[in-house]
């Protein structure tokens, strides 16, 4: 056969595919050429199954929107791994509407910044470019995609990040990497124009998140309204080789692993904890407590930021006889938007409060921040103790206790309407150094974990009380200020567990003091 009969007939079949198209949906996706792992296929002999399942209840609703009929199926989740070709999936579902569109149609699809953005219009421009048939029915232009075939369909790509993203009302809206979007007045604005079409479709994609966010809690949504159709695949796409997901899980911390590649939602970005070490911690209709328990002594934990940072404060109860540490109660203070301070009278007056109203037996600060307000709650009979954060024997006891503590299943806590301290949780890294261990907590736009601090402070206090030590005198000190080594009689009066550990690295390196001063909780 000569090169012209080859030329004819690859045309007749694209006019046939054309034809076809026009009307069917998953027609037009089968017959797509595709970039896949092995060079340019058709679509329907490579396509995953969890794709084909995706696209058929897709199908119904695109075709309806196309016919500007009301969608059987007006809600869509789509939850992948990453490089499961969730960009290339949208992009294929965005130029149908485009290409053969039957009426006037105004579609959007919006990304957390212009990068992302900049993802799904590659994706439609890569299939444009291996089916050049498209190229009579659409055109890409900055990050428009218009119909050429004189109806007014087109696609605008729209970034959180770009000045004025807010579009119009759109017939499609696709929300993109919604685990990736910060600035959530974006989204607001996308979703309540998309509200405003009655015919209108919605389809959120993402990966895997973090726990406490406000994608987590439309995802929460999604999962629990009749309104969504949830589709979520959870493994490796099928084409990827095993020593790529191998060398994956060697560069990637373990919650950031799971994350993206076993679609787990993770409390934060550290990976000090487990997700079902963090999962045991959080007692269902456990509350805030209003008033002590009988059986029950509390201390506390400042952890105090004054400028353009955030404060923390925990109350935290301990039982000695059932051997239980239980969250009473817990306060954040954000910078005030004004003046970029946390108001610190506000702060102090909810110290002694909370003295007042729990009897405090202890209360655990760093001075680096704190030391006049302690020397004023000191004098209004507040129990304050330093807990010195540039000590290398207090940073190994704040480590090794709230993992003592949380993988013993002895913590029991509560969290916010925010998810405050599952997401302080998620945040911890747990460092070794030459002269112990170091806890490190992952900053993001919330803070870096000042409640969560605020509680590791309580920790190393509350060992030595389940451990039969009881609470501390009004002149004693946790832990000694200038960071001596132990005596061997102090050493024999601390719980085994500590022990060993303040054992095997009792010669501290002061240089290294000032340097993790700076460093502490505030890893970027």
């Amino acid at each position: 056969m000569t090169n012209d009969n080859l030329l004819q007939d690859e045309d007749a079949i694209n006019r046939q595919l054309q034809r076809a198209s026009a009307t069917d949906f998953l027609t037009f996706a089968g017959g797509l050429v595709i970039p896949a792992v092995s060079g340019p296929r058709l679509f329907h002999s490579c396509m995953s199954g969890f794709q084909r399942e995706c696209f058929a209840d897709l199908a119904p609703s695109l075709q309806a929107v196309q016919q500007g009929t009301l969608p059987p199926r007006r809600r869509f989740w789509i939850e992948r791994t990453k490089k499961a070709s969730k960009d290339l999936d949208l992009g294929v579902c965005l130029l149908w509407l485009v290409a053969f569109a039957r009426r006037p149609i105004y579609l959007q699809a919006g990304a957390a910044d212009r990068d992302q953005a900049g993802i799904v219009k590659r994706r439609i421009s890569e299939i444009i470019f291996y089916n050049p048939w498209l190229e009579d029915f659409v055109e890409v232009y900055r990050y428009e995609v218009r119909n050429t075939t004189g109806i007014p369909a087109s696609l605008d790509i729209l970034a959180a990040d770009a000045a004025g993203a807010h579009g119009e009302t759109p017939d499609v809206l696709v929300v993109n990497e919604l685990s990736h979007v910060t600035k959530w007045e974006f989204i607001k604005n996308l979703l309540d124009n998309a509200d405003g079409v009655p015919q209108g479709l919605v389809v959120i994609a993402t990966n895997a998140g973090h726990k406490g966010t406000q994608a987590d809690k439309m995802r929460e949504n999604a999962d629990t309204s009749d309104r969504w159709t949830v589709h979520r695949w959870t493994t490796p796409a099928p084409w990827l080789s095993d020593d790529d997901i191998a060398e994956a899980k060697k560069r990637n911390t373990v919650g950031r692993f799971n994350r993206l590649w076993q679609g787990r939602w993770a409390s934060g970005k550290g990976d000090a904890l487990s997700e079902d070490d963090i999962d045991r911690c959080f007692v269902p209709g456990l509350q805030p407590l209003t008033k002590p328990e009988p059986g029950w002594m509390y201390i506390g934990g400042l952890d105090l930021g004054v400028s353009h940072d955030h404060s923390g404060l925990v109350i935290l109860g301990v039982n000695v006889e059932d051997q239980r540490l239980r969250l009473a109660c817990m306060r954040g203070w954000a910078p005030n938007p004004n003046t970029g301070e946390v108001d610190l009278m506000v702060v102090e007056d909810e110290c002694y409060a909370m003295h007042k109203l729990f009897n405090l037996h202890w209360f655990g600060y760093d001075p680096n921040q704190a030391k006049l307000m302690a020397q004023r709650l000191f004098r209004r009979g507040v129990p304050m103790r330093e807990l010195t954060f540039s000590s290398g024997k207090n940073l190994t006891l704040m480590a090794v206790s709230l993992l003592q503590m949380v993988e013993g299943g002895k913590l029991e806590c509560f969290d916010d309407d925010e998810g405050r301290l599952r997401r302080d949780f998620g945040k911890f890294n747990i460092v070794e150094r030459p002269a112990g261990y170091k806890l490190e907590a992952v900053s993001d736009e919330y803070g870096h974990a000042d409640v969560g601090v605020a509680l590791t402070i309580c920790l190393p206090q509350a060992v030595l009380m389940l451990e039969g030590y009881g609470s501390l005198g009004s002149g004693d000190d946790l832990i000694d200020e200038n960071d001596d080594p132990l005596t061997e009689e102090e050493l024999q009066d601390m719980p085994e567990e500590l022990r060993g550990i303040i054992e095997t690295y009792n010669d501290i390196d002061r240089d290294n003091q000032e340097q993790d001063r700076e460093s502490l909780f505030t890893l970027d």
